[in-house]
Formats: structure tokens, sequence, C-alpha cells
């Protein structure tokens, strides 16, 4: 493990004790379960871990988490840092820095950090279907206004025309409200489980027999459990996961523009 995933890793096994000590089933998903299937541990050029809970499980998280947490760990959601604009949490170390490219203006912990994402069940008529993913696409956008402006000129013309509503001032307000529309459709009502709040949309959608119980794995040493059909889950997600991507494209996803494991995000906030 390199510096960045060593904190990760420490990050990560503090989430896992909490959760063993809440009684909380959790799972690797994303790059996360794809490493502990591939390597037992971080895919060499990644740069995070992800997590994912049931809604009820994600919610007593966040709420019973903290009281478990040493100081210099921040469990960050829209609640905890008023200017989060994102629909899950995030563990960070306050004693490390990782600020990301888009995020670097924001006034939030810039700590290093692995993510926690709420799965969500999803309406089975099509018609409900259509109207949560057109809320959900102005509820991204107005929380997208937060970060960098992106780079086409459609996505910047949505960008503007959001800031001059003020959305980026209304971070927390529009994040509860993006939560309530998605939370509305309970895991245990639904055939779907869905991480709306990752980046890959529908490919994060998944039959709800693909999590089932869960599938014993290991990463880095410790005892982790990934989605039960992992093969199905991956396949949708990165089609031939088994084999490696070409070396230019073996890079993390995340932009940084400065990452230190040994001094705080403050050092560089206050300079």
């Amino acid at each position: 493990m390199n510096p960045l995933q060593r904190v990760e890793y420490e990050l990560l096994r503090r989430t896992l004790d909490i959760c063993d000590r809440l009684h909380i089933p959790c799972f690797l998903v994303c790059g996360s379960a794809l490493g502990a299937v591939k390597y037992r541990g971080f895919i060499p050029w990644d740069d995070d871990v992800d997590v994912a809970m049931l809604r009820p499980d994600y919610q007593r998280f966040v709420e019973e988490a903290p009281a478990y947490l040493p100081p210099e760990l921040f469990l960050q959601t829209y609640r905890t840092d008023p200017a989060f604009p994102h629909i899950y949490a995030k563990l960070r170390d306050s004693r490390t820095t990782f600020i990301e490219t888009s995020s670097a203006g924001l006034a939030i912990n810039h700590g290093i950090y692995i993510d926690i994402f709420p799965l969500d069940g999803y309406p089975s008529g099509a018609l409900v279907g259509r109207v949560l993913e057109a809320g959900k696409w102005l509820y991204g956008r107005a929380l997208a206004c937060a970060f960098a402006p992106p780079v086409s000129r459609a996505g910047r013309m949505v960008w503007r025309a959001m800031r001059l509503c003020g959305c980026h001032r209304r971070t927390q307000r529009i994040a509860a409200r993006y939560e309530r529309m998605i939370s509305r459709y309970t895991p245990d009502g639904s055939a779907w489980l869905c991480n709306h709040g990752n980046w890959q949309g529908r490919l994060d959608y998944a039959r709800r027999e693909q999590f089932g119980d869960g599938a014993p794995a290991v990463f880095e040493g410790l005892a982790v459990r990934i989605p039960a059909m992992y093969d199905q889950y991956l396949t949708q997600k990165y089609g031939d996961w088994r084999a490696d991507p070409p070396k230019d494209r073996r890079a993390s996803h995340h932009g940084c523009t400065v990452c230190d494991t040994e001094k705080p995000y403050t050092y560089y906030r206050n300079r």
C-alpha cells in the first residue's frame, strides 16, 4: 500500500469495526469490490474505498457512528458539513489533506476519505420511475453547481443557470430534498437496489439478488463482504472486469490539487 492507501485502509478498518459494533451489514462496492476479487485489496492505481449499506442501516450509521469515532475522524454529510454537496457520506481523517480539483473552493473538511453510500429501492411503475429520474437530474445539477464548472458547453450553460438561481448557496437544503425523494422507495419493498450517489448512473442500479446477503471476501487482510453475485455486479459496471485496462487508463479518476498524509487540510486552507 502507498501512504494514501494506508490512511484509507485505517478508515475502512474503523468503519468495519463500527458496523460490527452496531450490527450493521455493509458491502464493499464499485472499485473496492473489484479490488477485493482481483487483488484481495486495493487496485494498484486506485485511490479510494467505497462502502455501501441499505438505507435503514445507513441512517443508523450516520446517526450513531460519531459516538465511536475519535476526534480526528469526521463523518461528513450535508448535515454535519453544510457546504458538502453530496447525498452520501464520507469518513475523513482531519489530520490529512485530499483536496479534489473540482471541490477545492468549497469550505468543507478536505481530509483523506472513504465513501459510504446508501442503497435505496426503486419504484416499480414506469411513469414514477421517469419522474424520479427527472428529479434526480434536476437535483443533481443543482448540487453540481457548487463545484467547478464542467468542460462541455451544454454543461457550463446549465451550471451558470443554476448559479444564477443561487443553488450553490443552498446546498444543504437541496441535498435534504434530494435525499427525501430517493429514500421514499425503501429497499424492503423493491426488486432493485440503487446507489444513487455514485456517478455511473443506471450502472449502479442492481437487482436485489445481486447483493443478497453478500459474499465473503478479503481486502488487505480485512474480512469484508461484497455483492453475492459479484461476477454479474462487476460485469454490469465494468464489462470485462477480469482484464486490466490499457496502461494509459490505469490512473485514479479523482483529480487532486493537494494530497498530503502528514499535514491537515486546514494547513492549506489557511495559507
